[in-house]
């Protein structure tokens, strides 16, 4: 399975921006942010891998202007909905994978590059492609190292299959510390649910395992989780996640 495809699956039952422990949650973690010295206050922002626009539309009600670039179009409609619905007018959005667009036109055209929880930065070059779309600071928020999800392992040892645990906290660390880039940064926890059917939770197991190119058959995933919990589903992830800031022109 492709990652656009992956991502376009999973907007279907992303959560919104502006859901109340969402917002509670992302307003917290960008008032730590700002007392770092980084202020988004008439501020023209990129939102890497917006998603539905989580941390983006927050931002927007402080900023300028905001661009919302995602790889998904079923994400971007929906921060569309929530735009049109709350009448917010300053923000942009883009449909793309961000290491093969061409941002030629955009060089330095924003205050702040900011991207969360997206796989689109993780190497060198996805790093320094976010670096130069910005004057001020760049902001990234990853997975850093501690994800527990009691259900995603149960099927997971069932099928003898070896969990991937996302690492872009440290991976995106490691680039600014080979190049010598100071930055600040630090870890919060956070916690989400996901509830459904057994039918939406075996396509949730089915798309994930095939983003690792892993055959499976659906129906050995549906009897499984039909017998451990039945028709109704909830997953329960706690995670780590790591903030890195640093200034965009160092």
């Amino acid at each position: 399975m492709s990652m656009k495809n992956f991502w376009e699956f999973k907007s279907k039952k992303y959560p919104r921006p502006f859901d109340e422990k969402v917002i509670e949650k992302t307003k917290e973690v960008l008032k730590r942010i700002e007392s770092y010295g980084v202020s988004f206050e008439g501020k023209d922002v990129i939102d890497i891998g917006c998603g539905t626009g989580i941390y983006g539309l927050v931002i927007a009600q402080k900023a300028r202007k905001v661009l919302c670039f995602d790889i998904s179009d079923g994400m971007i409609n929906i921060l569309k909905e929530e735009t049109q619905k709350l009448n917010i007018k300053n923000v942009e959005a883009i449909v793309g994978d961000f290491r093969d667009y061409n941002f030629d036109k955009y060089k330095k055209a924003f205050d702040i590059s900011f991207a969360s929880m997206t796989p689109a930065i993780k190497e060198s070059k996805d790093v320094l492609k976010m670096v130069s779309l910005s004057k001020e600071f760049c902001v990234y928020i990853g997975w850093a190292g501690r994800r527990e999800n009691k259900v995603y392992d149960n099927v997971f040892d069932y099928f003898k299959i070896k969990p991937h645990i996302p690492s872009g906290y440290f991976d995106v660390k490691k680039v600014l510390d080979e190049r010598n880039i100071k930055y600040e940064t630090f870890i919060f926890e956070d916690e989400w649910e996901w509830k459904g059917s057994v039918d939406e939770a075996t396509d949730e197991f089915y798309n994930r395992i095939k983003l690792d190119n892993i055959e499976i058959k659906k129906d050995e995933i549906r009897n499984l989780l039909l017998k451990k919990y039945g028709t109704k589903i909830v997953i329960k992830t706690l995670a780590n996640e790591g903030v890195i800031i640093w200034k965009s022109g160092v």
